[in-house]
Protein backbone atom coordinates (compact mmCIF):
# COMPACT_ATOMS: atom_id res chain seq x y z
CA UNK A 1 0.00 0.00 0.00
CA UNK A 2 1.32 3.41 -0.95
CA UNK A 3 2.31 5.76 1.86
CA UNK A 4 -0.13 8.54 2.82
CA UNK A 5 -2.94 6.87 0.86
CA UNK A 6 -5.86 5.47 2.85
CA UNK A 7 -6.69 1.82 2.21
CA UNK A 8 -9.37 0.86 -0.30
CA UNK A 9 -12.01 -1.80 0.36
CA UNK A 10 -14.30 -3.02 -2.40
CA UNK A 11 -17.72 -4.20 -1.20
CA UNK A 12 -19.81 -6.51 -3.38
CA UNK A 13 -23.44 -7.47 -2.77
CA UNK A 14 -26.47 -8.89 -4.51
CA UNK A 15 -29.32 -6.53 -5.30
CA UNK A 16 -31.82 -7.46 -2.58
CA UNK A 17 -32.18 -5.57 0.68
CA UNK A 18 -31.03 -8.65 2.60
CA UNK A 19 -27.64 -8.48 0.89
CA UNK A 20 -27.27 -4.71 0.52
CA UNK A 21 -28.39 -3.51 3.99
CA UNK A 22 -25.52 -5.14 5.92
CA UNK A 23 -23.13 -4.19 3.12
CA UNK A 24 -24.06 -0.51 3.37
CA UNK A 25 -23.67 -0.65 7.16
CA UNK A 26 -20.07 -1.80 6.70
CA UNK A 27 -19.46 0.74 3.92
CA UNK A 28 -20.59 3.67 6.08
CA UNK A 29 -18.51 2.49 9.05
CA UNK A 30 -15.42 2.21 6.86
CA UNK A 31 -16.01 5.62 5.29
CA UNK A 32 -16.45 7.16 8.73
CA UNK A 33 -13.08 5.66 9.67
CA UNK A 34 -11.32 7.28 6.73
CA UNK A 35 -11.19 4.15 4.56
CA UNK A 36 -11.94 4.49 0.86
CA UNK A 37 -14.79 2.30 -0.41
CA UNK A 38 -16.02 1.18 -3.83
CA UNK A 39 -19.39 -0.57 -4.00
CA UNK A 40 -20.31 -3.33 -6.50
CA UNK A 41 -23.94 -4.38 -6.96
CA UNK A 42 -26.57 -4.71 -9.67
CA UNK A 43 -29.16 -2.19 -10.81
CA UNK A 44 -31.57 -3.15 -8.02
CA UNK A 45 -28.91 -2.68 -5.38
CA UNK A 46 -27.92 0.80 -6.49
CA UNK A 47 -31.25 2.09 -5.13
CA UNK A 48 -30.20 1.03 -1.61
CA UNK A 49 -26.74 2.59 -1.75
CA UNK A 50 -28.22 6.08 -1.55
CA UNK A 51 -25.96 9.09 -1.16
CA UNK A 52 -22.85 7.38 0.19
CA UNK A 53 -19.66 9.13 -0.87
CA UNK A 54 -18.20 6.23 -2.82
CA UNK A 55 -18.09 5.08 -6.44
CA UNK A 56 -20.67 2.45 -7.41
CA UNK A 57 -19.80 -0.22 -9.97
CA UNK A 58 -22.98 -1.60 -11.50
CA UNK A 59 -22.96 -5.29 -12.39
CA UNK A 60 -25.22 -6.80 -15.04
CA UNK A 61 -26.00 -10.44 -14.26
CA UNK A 62 -28.56 -12.12 -16.50
CA UNK A 63 -30.70 -14.68 -14.67
CA UNK A 64 -33.31 -15.38 -17.36
CA UNK A 65 -31.67 -18.75 -18.03
CA UNK A 66 -28.93 -20.77 -16.36
CA UNK A 67 -26.76 -20.67 -19.50
CA UNK A 68 -27.00 -16.88 -19.87
CA UNK A 69 -26.35 -16.44 -16.16
CA UNK A 70 -23.11 -18.43 -16.36
CA UNK A 71 -22.03 -16.49 -19.45
CA UNK A 72 -22.74 -13.14 -17.76
CA UNK A 73 -20.88 -14.25 -14.62
CA UNK A 74 -17.81 -15.10 -16.70
CA UNK A 75 -17.98 -11.81 -18.63
CA UNK A 76 -18.41 -9.77 -15.44
CA UNK A 77 -15.58 -11.64 -13.73
CA UNK A 78 -13.22 -10.76 -16.59
CA UNK A 79 -14.35 -7.12 -16.34
CA UNK A 80 -13.81 -7.08 -12.57
CA UNK A 81 -10.28 -8.47 -12.95
CA UNK A 82 -9.44 -5.33 -14.88
CA UNK A 83 -11.37 -3.14 -12.41
CA UNK A 84 -9.49 -4.54 -9.40
CA UNK A 85 -6.14 -4.41 -11.19
CA UNK A 86 -6.80 -0.71 -11.79
CA UNK A 87 -8.17 0.08 -8.30
CA UNK A 88 -5.73 -2.13 -6.36
CA UNK A 89 -7.91 -2.62 -3.23
CA UNK A 90 -6.46 -4.11 -0.07
CA UNK A 91 -9.55 -6.29 0.60
CA UNK A 92 -12.71 -7.27 -1.27
CA UNK A 93 -15.76 -8.06 0.88
CA UNK A 94 -18.66 -10.11 -0.52
CA UNK A 95 -22.17 -10.25 0.91
CA UNK A 96 -23.64 -13.00 -1.23
CA UNK A 97 -25.96 -13.02 -4.21
CA UNK A 98 -24.84 -13.64 -7.79
CA UNK A 99 -23.63 -10.03 -8.34
CA UNK A 100 -21.08 -10.56 -5.56
CA UNK A 101 -19.40 -13.47 -7.37
CA UNK A 102 -17.44 -11.63 -10.11
CA UNK A 103 -15.67 -9.08 -7.83
CA UNK A 104 -14.82 -11.63 -5.13
CA UNK A 105 -13.77 -14.33 -7.60
CA UNK A 106 -11.68 -11.80 -9.54
CA UNK A 107 -9.98 -10.78 -6.28
CA UNK A 108 -9.19 -14.41 -5.47
CA UNK A 109 -7.73 -14.85 -8.95
CA UNK A 110 -5.52 -11.80 -8.35
CA UNK A 111 -4.63 -13.04 -4.85
CA UNK A 112 -6.26 -10.06 -3.17
CA UNK A 113 -7.59 -10.82 0.30
CA UNK A 114 -11.30 -11.60 0.40
CA UNK A 115 -13.79 -11.60 3.25
CA UNK A 116 -17.35 -12.87 2.83
CA UNK A 117 -20.37 -12.42 5.05
CA UNK A 118 -23.22 -14.94 5.12
CA UNK A 119 -26.46 -13.47 6.40
CA UNK A 120 -28.52 -16.65 6.64
CA UNK A 121 -28.42 -19.73 8.87
CA UNK A 122 -27.54 -21.83 5.81
CA UNK A 123 -24.85 -20.69 3.38
CA UNK A 124 -26.02 -19.50 -0.04
CA UNK A 125 -24.70 -20.89 -3.32
CA UNK A 126 -22.52 -17.85 -4.11
CA UNK A 127 -20.90 -17.74 -0.67
CA UNK A 128 -20.46 -21.51 -0.61
CA UNK A 129 -18.40 -21.23 -3.79
CA UNK A 130 -16.41 -18.22 -2.62
CA UNK A 131 -15.82 -19.41 0.96
CA UNK A 132 -13.35 -22.08 -0.14
CA UNK A 133 -10.71 -19.49 -1.08
CA UNK A 134 -11.85 -16.64 1.18
CA UNK A 135 -9.40 -15.27 3.74
CA UNK A 136 -12.15 -14.91 6.35
CA UNK A 137 -15.80 -15.99 6.54
CA UNK A 138 -18.13 -13.89 8.71
CA UNK A 139 -21.52 -15.24 9.75
CA UNK A 140 -24.70 -13.85 11.26
CA UNK A 141 -25.75 -16.99 13.13
CA UNK A 142 -23.64 -18.91 15.67
CA UNK A 143 -23.89 -22.00 13.48
CA UNK A 144 -24.23 -21.74 9.71
CA UNK A 145 -25.01 -24.92 7.80
CA UNK A 146 -23.03 -25.70 4.65
CA UNK A 147 -19.67 -24.12 5.52
CA UNK A 148 -16.84 -26.62 5.09
CA UNK A 149 -14.05 -24.71 6.79
CA UNK A 150 -14.52 -23.59 10.38
CA UNK A 151 -11.07 -22.27 11.38
CA UNK A 152 -11.57 -19.05 9.39
CA UNK A 153 -15.20 -18.50 10.45
CA UNK A 154 -16.13 -15.63 12.81
CA UNK A 155 -19.69 -14.97 13.99
CA UNK A 156 -20.25 -11.20 13.99
CA UNK A 157 -24.05 -11.07 13.70
CA UNK A 158 -25.97 -9.29 10.97
CA UNK A 159 -25.74 -5.47 10.79
CA UNK A 160 -29.12 -3.84 10.20
CA UNK A 161 -30.36 -0.37 9.30
CA UNK A 162 -31.49 0.31 12.86
CA UNK A 163 -28.61 -1.06 14.92
CA UNK A 164 -28.06 2.24 16.72
CA UNK A 165 -31.69 2.36 17.92
CA UNK A 166 -32.03 -1.00 19.65
CA UNK A 167 -30.69 0.17 23.01
CA UNK A 168 -33.65 2.54 23.31
CA UNK A 169 -36.35 -0.04 22.56
CA UNK A 170 -39.61 0.64 24.37
CA UNK A 171 -42.49 -1.81 24.29
CA UNK A 172 -45.86 -0.21 23.57
CA UNK A 173 -48.96 -0.45 25.72
CA UNK A 174 -51.56 -0.21 22.98
CA UNK A 175 -55.26 -0.28 23.75
CA UNK A 176 -55.80 -1.32 20.14
CA UNK A 177 -53.90 -4.46 19.11
CA UNK A 178 -51.39 -3.32 16.46
CA UNK A 179 -49.82 -5.51 13.77
CA UNK A 180 -46.96 -4.75 11.41
CA UNK A 181 -47.11 -7.07 8.39
CA UNK A 182 -44.73 -7.33 5.47
CA UNK A 183 -43.78 -10.09 3.07
CA UNK A 184 -40.41 -9.02 1.77
CA UNK A 185 -39.57 -9.38 -1.90
CA UNK A 186 -40.27 -13.11 -2.01
CA UNK A 187 -43.82 -14.37 -2.10
CA UNK A 188 -45.39 -11.14 -0.90
CA UNK A 189 -48.32 -11.57 -3.30
CA UNK A 190 -49.62 -14.37 -1.07
CA UNK A 191 -49.23 -12.13 1.97
CA UNK A 192 -51.29 -9.46 0.24
CA UNK A 193 -54.21 -11.88 0.13
CA UNK A 194 -53.93 -14.02 3.26
CA UNK A 195 -53.14 -11.43 5.92
CA UNK A 196 -55.90 -8.92 5.07
CA UNK A 197 -58.37 -11.79 4.86
CA UNK A 198 -57.47 -12.98 8.36
CA UNK A 199 -57.39 -9.53 9.96
CA UNK A 200 -60.67 -8.50 8.37
CA UNK A 201 -62.19 -11.79 9.52
CA UNK A 202 -61.38 -10.78 13.10
CA UNK A 203 -62.61 -7.20 12.71
CA UNK A 204 -66.13 -8.01 13.83
CA UNK A 205 -65.04 -9.34 17.22
CA UNK A 206 -61.69 -7.59 17.84
CA UNK A 207 -60.37 -4.08 17.31
CA UNK A 208 -57.16 -4.25 15.31
CA UNK A 209 -54.84 -1.69 13.74
CA UNK A 210 -52.50 -2.77 10.95
CA UNK A 211 -49.44 -1.41 9.16
CA UNK A 212 -49.06 -3.42 5.99
CA UNK A 213 -46.15 -3.17 3.54
CA UNK A 214 -46.87 -4.96 0.27
CA UNK A 215 -45.96 -4.86 -3.41
CA UNK A 216 -46.91 -1.72 -5.28
CA UNK A 217 -49.35 -3.64 -7.46
CA UNK A 218 -51.28 -4.83 -4.40
CA UNK A 219 -51.48 -1.57 -2.44
CA UNK A 220 -54.88 -0.40 -3.74
CA UNK A 221 -56.61 -3.77 -3.34
CA UNK A 222 -55.23 -4.24 0.19
CA UNK A 223 -56.32 -0.73 1.18
CA UNK A 224 -59.81 -1.37 -0.20
CA UNK A 225 -60.09 -4.65 1.71
CA UNK A 226 -59.20 -3.04 5.05
CA UNK A 227 -61.43 -0.01 4.38
CA UNK A 228 -64.39 -2.24 3.50
CA UNK A 229 -64.15 -3.95 6.89
CA UNK A 230 -63.40 -0.68 8.73
CA UNK A 231 -59.97 -1.78 9.91
CA UNK A 232 -57.65 1.06 10.93
CA UNK A 233 -54.83 0.67 8.44
CA UNK A 234 -51.71 2.14 6.88
CA UNK A 235 -50.77 0.39 3.64
CA UNK A 236 -47.88 1.19 1.31
CA UNK A 237 -45.24 -0.47 -0.85
CA UNK A 238 -42.44 0.97 1.28
CA UNK A 239 -42.26 2.66 4.68
CA UNK A 240 -39.43 5.14 5.22
CA UNK A 241 -40.24 5.07 8.92
CA UNK A 242 -40.57 1.31 9.37
CA UNK A 243 -38.41 1.54 12.50
CA UNK A 244 -41.14 3.69 14.07
CA UNK A 245 -43.76 1.15 13.00
CA UNK A 246 -41.72 -1.64 14.58
CA UNK A 247 -41.74 0.35 17.80
CA UNK A 248 -45.51 0.87 17.70
CA UNK A 249 -46.46 -2.70 16.81
CA UNK A 250 -47.50 -5.38 19.28
CA UNK A 251 -46.83 -8.17 16.80
CA UNK A 252 -44.89 -8.68 13.56
CA UNK A 253 -46.14 -10.99 10.81
CA UNK A 254 -43.42 -11.50 8.21
CA UNK A 255 -41.27 -13.77 6.13
CA UNK A 256 -37.96 -14.95 7.62
CA UNK A 257 -35.22 -13.24 5.62
CA UNK A 258 -32.04 -12.61 7.60
CA UNK A 259 -32.54 -8.84 7.83
CA UNK A 260 -36.09 -9.31 9.10
CA UNK A 261 -35.01 -11.87 11.69
CA UNK A 262 -32.25 -9.64 13.05
CA UNK A 263 -34.48 -6.57 13.10
CA UNK A 264 -37.01 -8.57 15.10
CA UNK A 265 -34.24 -9.62 17.48
CA UNK A 266 -32.96 -6.04 17.73
CA UNK A 267 -36.36 -4.51 18.43
CA UNK A 268 -37.29 -7.52 20.62
CA UNK A 269 -40.59 -7.84 18.81
CA UNK A 270 -42.88 -10.87 19.11
CA UNK A 271 -43.48 -12.34 15.69
CA UNK A 272 -45.28 -14.89 13.59
CA UNK A 273 -42.90 -15.94 10.85
CA UNK A 274 -44.02 -17.64 7.65
CA UNK A 275 -40.80 -18.68 5.86
CA UNK A 276 -40.93 -18.51 2.08
CA UNK A 277 -40.89 -22.16 1.05
CA UNK A 278 -39.29 -21.38 -2.31
CA UNK A 279 -36.22 -19.67 -0.82
CA UNK A 280 -32.94 -21.05 -2.17
CA UNK A 281 -31.37 -23.72 0.07
CA UNK A 282 -34.27 -23.33 2.53
CA UNK A 283 -32.51 -20.35 4.11
CA UNK A 284 -35.71 -18.73 5.42
CA UNK A 285 -36.83 -21.96 7.07
CA UNK A 286 -33.40 -22.26 8.72
CA UNK A 287 -33.53 -18.64 9.93
CA UNK A 288 -36.99 -19.14 11.41
CA UNK A 289 -35.94 -22.43 13.00
CA UNK A 290 -33.22 -20.58 14.92
CA UNK A 291 -35.81 -18.36 16.62
CA UNK A 292 -38.25 -21.22 17.13
CA UNK A 293 -35.57 -23.38 18.77
CA UNK A 294 -35.04 -20.55 21.25
CA UNK A 295 -38.81 -20.16 21.79
CA UNK A 296 -38.44 -16.61 20.46
CA UNK A 297 -40.96 -16.70 17.59
CA UNK A 298 -44.01 -18.52 16.34
CA UNK A 299 -43.32 -20.22 13.02
CA UNK A 300 -46.01 -21.29 10.56
CA UNK A 301 -45.14 -23.51 7.61
CA UNK A 302 -46.28 -22.24 4.23
CA UNK A 303 -47.80 -25.63 3.44
CA UNK A 304 -50.24 -25.23 6.33
CA UNK A 305 -53.68 -23.65 5.99
CA UNK A 306 -52.29 -20.15 6.57
CA UNK A 307 -55.62 -18.41 7.02
CA UNK A 308 -57.03 -20.91 9.53
CA UNK A 309 -53.78 -21.16 11.51
CA UNK A 310 -53.26 -17.38 11.64
CA UNK A 311 -56.85 -16.81 12.69
CA UNK A 312 -56.48 -19.22 15.62
CA UNK A 313 -53.11 -17.80 16.66
CA UNK A 314 -54.19 -14.17 16.55
CA UNK A 315 -57.31 -14.81 18.62
CA UNK A 316 -55.19 -16.68 21.17
CA UNK A 317 -52.57 -13.88 21.35
CA UNK A 318 -55.08 -11.03 21.48
CA UNK A 319 -56.91 -12.74 24.34
CA UNK A 320 -53.69 -13.47 26.22
CA UNK A 321 -51.02 -10.84 25.60
CA UNK A 322 -48.69 -12.42 28.14
CA UNK A 323 -47.59 -14.67 25.27
CA UNK A 324 -46.09 -11.59 23.60
CA UNK A 325 -44.03 -10.78 26.68
CA UNK A 326 -42.61 -14.32 26.74
CA UNK A 327 -41.50 -14.05 23.13
CA UNK A 328 -39.88 -10.66 23.75
CA UNK A 329 -38.01 -12.01 26.77
CA UNK A 330 -36.71 -14.96 24.76
CA UNK A 331 -35.34 -12.59 22.10
CA UNK A 332 -33.15 -10.61 24.51
CA UNK A 333 -30.20 -13.04 24.81
CA UNK A 334 -30.11 -13.59 21.04
CA UNK A 335 -29.02 -10.06 20.21
CA UNK A 336 -25.43 -9.65 19.00
CA UNK A 337 -24.26 -6.17 19.93
CA UNK A 338 -21.92 -4.07 17.81
CA UNK A 339 -22.35 -6.16 14.65
CA UNK A 340 -21.12 -3.43 12.31
CA UNK A 341 -18.10 -2.64 14.49
CA UNK A 342 -17.18 -6.33 14.74
CA UNK A 343 -17.42 -6.68 10.97
CA UNK A 344 -15.36 -3.54 10.41
CA UNK A 345 -12.69 -4.78 12.83
CA UNK A 346 -12.48 -8.13 11.03
CA UNK A 347 -12.00 -6.41 7.67
CA UNK A 348 -9.48 -3.87 8.98
CA UNK A 349 -7.55 -6.67 10.69
CA UNK A 350 -6.91 -8.12 7.23
CA UNK A 351 -5.92 -4.69 5.90
CA UNK A 352 -3.43 -4.23 8.73
CA UNK A 353 -1.66 -7.49 7.88
CA UNK A 354 -0.57 -6.14 4.47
Amino acid sequence: MRKNVSPLVVIAAGGTGGHVFPATCLARALLDGGVRVAFCTDRRGTAYVGDMACPVIEQSITTSSRYLMYVSLVINTIMRVWTLFRLRPQVVVGFGGYPSVPPVLAAQMLRIKTVIHEQNAVVGLANRLLSRMATKVLTSFPKTAGLRSTEKVICVGNPTRFEDRYDNVKHPHNDVFTILAFGGSQGSAAFAQAIPSVICGLAGSHTIKVFHQCRAGSVNSVRQTYALHRVDHLVDSFFDNIDELYAQADLIIARAGASTVFEIIGFQKPSILIPFKGSINGDQEANAAFLRSNEAAIVVGESEDIKAVLMTMLVDIINDRSKLAKLSTALCPLRTRGCTESMKNAVMNEVSKL
